[in-house]
C-alpha cells in the first residue's frame, strides 16, 4: 500500500513536537517521528550554514499531504521550511492502520 512520507526539519525539539502533535491531533498525519541532533549543512543567503535541527518524518497519505503542508507552513518559523514528499510502500497492516486513522472522524 502506498503512503506519503514527508521529511521536514525544525529548529528545535519544542517546535518539532508542536508540529508533530498538531498534525496527528488534526488527523493530517498518523505518525510523526522526531529525530533530535541532526546536523544540517546548507546554502542560505549567499553563505554555507551549519545548524543542529530536529528531523521530522511525517507519515500521511496523498489525500491529506497538501493540508499537512499548509498546517506545517502555518506553524513553522523558517522562511523556507524543508518539505520533501516521498512515496513509500507500507506493509498491509501498517498501511491499513494509517488509512483508517486518517479517515476516522476529525
Amino acid at each position: 500500500m502506498t503512503i506519503k512520507v514527508v521529511l521536514c526539519t525544525a529548529p528545535n525539539e519544542e517546535v518539532a513536537h508542536d508540529i508533530a502533535k498538531q498534525l496527528v491531533e488534526s488527523k493530517l498525519a498518523a505518525c510523526v517521528n522526531i529525530i533530535r541532533g541532526v546536523q544540517s549543512v546548507y546554502a542560505w543567503e549567499s553563505s554555507i550554514q551549519t545548524d543542529t535541527e530536529c528531523q521530522l518524518i511525517i507519515k500521511t497519505n496523498s489525500h491529506y499531504v497538501l493540508e499537512a503542508y499548509d498546517k506545517v507552513s502555518e506553524l513553522h518559523p523558517y522562511d523556507v521550511s524543508e518539505w520533501l514528499e516521498l512515496n513509500a510502500e507500507a506493509s498491509h497492516s501498517y498501511g491499513t492502520w494509517l488509512q483508517q486513522y486518517l479517515q476516522s472522524t476529525k
